[in-house]
């Protein structure tokens, strides 16, 4: 952090500044920090192998976990939670848990066949990404699941509605700093909205009374903005050009006297300001510029009408910031949300070999990584190269536009990889607009947000209890063991003096399922587990989800066409499981055992000679499931043989076994059961250069490597397979440096026969 006291060239003119209280400057500069330190934050990412995806598929993602405050790969969290929401319906379809290593995670989800169609949240949880206010850096990413593609490409989306069409529109007026300051030059933002959600172009006349000053036009995104030298007992409003004529919409109140700033220049190695003073004696200010929570710099000096204040950025972390401006009290007077450095990202890049293969080719792909000033750097890295028409090219989230843009900032935002694309030339105009217009006060990091920030609701582990039946029965074990369905690992664990117990990350890997056992009479003692996606469900943090606004189609697709669509067919499955409708199936190997087991020790049922526990006593056989057997049916059964016996006394029966469900077994050998990390998977990838295929080769996903770790060249090559599907492929490459960088690079290529 770097206190300016003293501002050059602006010395001579202010003698006063060795006076500022330096208490202040450390009052102001670690009250923020006090807040953002009270609580470690984890912010996640995550990426799915595609976009769309057909039922009985799996589907693979890759997630990040980085300190929220440094944007570096944090190892704070060891446990990913991760859920499956339908979307329209509101309900959870699949949670399991999964490991974190250092920041990353990765596996796979298997898509039933039983899910509806429709868009789902992927969603991603931690221990240190969650609170319970619901105040999250939670993992988000919208999908698609469909039963087969096809149904997509022979359905034509309907035709959005465009600007002209929309009559009712919501109109916000944004002054810079938060308010109008008489007698100073103004800059006030707007923003024009649409009915769908969607921004619209608009442009207007600018009235003070009855009198047109100004006309203005949007320039991005229903985005713009204009300067305004307001004189107080004027009354100034915005009328809007046709179709919006209807509604004038008045500027905010002008105050009369007080503090304000305006932004002059904000460039990669300095940002400047002019401070305003109105109508009160020369007054000291302080200034202060946080990222994430971290107080970047301060400044201090007096202003009488106004100064040109100029801040060096070199030692300034990139990405969104808060300045504000305080005065000699020190009460924060005005404020706004800037960006400092928005090339201050990671470049990726990724070469093919070539542009067009053949089927079941050999494909080369060569990245490499660098930093701002082009050096190569180290970066954590995932690909993705899949049949371009399970792309969704209006879906706008990627690890920039979330890590820089949708972390930071609440509320969706329209489109926001144009703010990252170097070829469009107003990019740093239109994100300065971004950030005046979504609002200072809607800032993630400001301290009135950082008090709210609720205690985490979520833990690396899983916790369960040892819970006596009878109150007057008092344990005296000190542990419980954990052990898998094949019971070839074992694990101990002690209990603490109320019983509870913790299933750590280390025993989460034990198995995908673990059985706990007590070491008590299990008549006297309960074992329960408990849920960890319990407090998950009651908060639902997926209905607050931020995520970016989806942008108008890509020209070709609202018509459905893909011209490089020339065969499609059935995807070739590694493996197929089926599970009966009707019976009750035991997937797991140590329920298995338990259910013969419970039916050899519970059984009391005998057979002989035809009959099932013969009336007269006799039998010492045990019955046959699905087996014909005599039984006593009617009053006074005979104690001795000779009988007679009659279809009025007796039946025929087709004998069954008991059927225990899993809970009940559980509960009679006095066991618990926990699910543990969700197994990995290998992504499937053939080499056809040392394993020749006859047969059809049917994969729309080519390429998943999520583990990619640049060298110190900043270089990493990767090898894959063609399939024989014969189209136009699309991949995305993305990921983080040692250092906090991120960033991301698109490439595509097609097949053809």
């Amino acid at each position: 952090m770097r206190y300016l006291t003293i501002l050059i060239p602006l010395l001579s003119f202010f003698p006063g500044y060795s006076q500022v209280p330096k208490h202040k400057l450390d009052s102001l500069a670690h009250s923020l920090e006090t807040y953002s330190n009270a609580a470690p934050r984890t912010s996640l990412y995550i990426r799915t192998s595609k976009d769309i995806y057909e039922s009985m598929e799996d589907l693979w993602f890759k997630a990040y976990a980085v300190d929220a405050k440094h944007q570096l790969l944090s190892a704070i969290d060891q446990t990913l939670y991760i859920q499956l929401v339908h979307e329209e319906k509101d309900s959870t379809v699949w949670e399991q848990a999964y490991p974190l290593d250092k920041g990353i995670a990765s596996g796979h989800i298997y898509l039933d066949n039983a899910l509806p169609d429709g868009n789902y949240w992927l969603c991603a949880y931690s221990a240190h990404s969650l609170t319970a206010d619901a105040n999250s850096f939670l993992g988000a990413r919208r999908i698609r699941i469909v039963q087969n593609v096809a149904e997509l490409l022979r359905k034509k989306p309907a035709a959005p509605r465009t600007d002209s069409l929309q009559k009712k529109i919501q109109f916000s007026l944004l002054p810079e700093g938060g308010f109008l300051l008489s007698g100073v030059i103004n800059r006030i933002a707007f923003k024009a909205v649409a009915e769908n959600g969607l921004p619209c172009v608009v442009s207007g006349t600018l009235f003070d009374s009855d009198k047109a000053i100004g006309h203005f036009t949007s320039t991005h995104a229903g985005m713009g903005s204009f300067l305004l030298l307001p004189q107080s007992g004027s009354t100034y409003y915005v009328r809007l050009d046709t179709p919006f004529a209807n509604t004038p919409y008045p500027l905010p109140e002008i105050t009369k006297q007080g503090m304000s700033f305006r932004l002059l220049s904000n460039n990669k190695d300095s940002i400047s300001f002019r401070i305003y003073n109105r109508g009160l004696e020369k007054q000291l200010f302080y200034f202060r510029l946080q990222t994430r929570g971290l107080t970047q710099l301060m400044a201090s000096a007096t202003v009488k009408d106004s100064l040109d204040l100029k801040l060096p950025l070199q030692d300034v972390t990139a990405g969104v910031a808060e300045a504000t401006l305080f005065d000699h009290r020190p009460v924060p007077v005005a404020e706004r949300l800037l960006y400092i450095k928005p090339d201050n990202r990671l470049s990726v890049t990724a070469k093919l070999s070539q542009k067009s293969y053949g089927t079941k080719t050999k494909i080369l792909l060569q990245i490499h990584t660098a930093d701002e000033q082009g050096k190569p750097v180290i970066a954590q890295l995932g690909a993705s190269g899949y049949d371009r028409i399970y792309h969704r090219p209006m879906d706008p989230n990627d690890i920039q536009t979330h890590y820089l843009l949708s972390t930071q900032l609440k509320g969706n935002i329209y489109d926001p990889g144009y703010y990252f694309d170097t070829t469009k030339t107003n990019r740093e105009q239109a994100l300065d607009l971004l950030l005046l217009t979504q609002g200072w006060r809607a800032y993630s990091w400001t301290e009135e947000e950082l008090k709210k920030t609720g205690s985490p609701v979520l833990s690396d582990s899983t916790w369960g209890q040892l819970v006596a039946l009878r109150k007057q029965t008092r344990s005296t074990q000190q542990a419980v063991m954990f052990f898998d369905a094949e019971q070839q690992h074992s694990q101990l664990t002690t209990l603490d003096s109320r019983g509870s117990f913790w299933l750590s990350p280390e025993n989460l890997k034990l198995s995908e399922n673990i059985y706990i056992k007590h070491f008590g009479e299990q008549q006297d003692f309960e074992l329960k587990v408990f849920n960890p996606f319990d407090p998950i469900h009651k908060i639902k943090p997926w209905q607050k989800i931020n995520y970016p606004l989806e942008g108008m189609p890509a020209t070709g697709q609202a018509n459905g066409e893909d011209p490089f669509i020339l065969t499609r067919g059935s995807i070739k499955l590694q493996a197929v499981e089926i599970q009966g409708k009707t019976t009750a199936v035991f997937r797991d190997k140590y329920i298995g055992h338990l259910d013969s087991l419970a039916k050899y020790q519970q059984l009391t049922d005998k057979a002989h000679g035809g009959w099932l526990n013969c009336p007269a006593g006799d039998g010492d056989e045990r019955p046959v499931e699905g087996q014909t057997y005599i039984v006593w049916t009617g009053p006074a059964p005979p104690t001795s043989h000779p009988f007679s016996f009659n279809s009025t006394n007796t039946k025929q029966i087709v004998y069954h076994y008991p059927k225990y469900t899993e809970e009940e077994l559980l509960k009679m050998f006095g066991l618990a059961k926990a699910k543990g990390y969700y197994p990995e998977k290998e992504f499937y990838q053939p080499n056809y250069d040392q394993e020749p295929d006859p047969l059809p080769d049917h994969r729309n996903t080519l390429l998943w490597a999520p583990n990619i770790i640049t060298d110190e060249n900043g270089n990493a090559t990767l090898e894959f397979f063609s399939s024989d599907i014969n189209a136009a492929f699309y991949g995305i490459v993305e990921g983080i440096s040692g250092n906090g960088l991120v960033g991301k690079c698109d490439f595509d290529f097609t097949v053809t026969r």
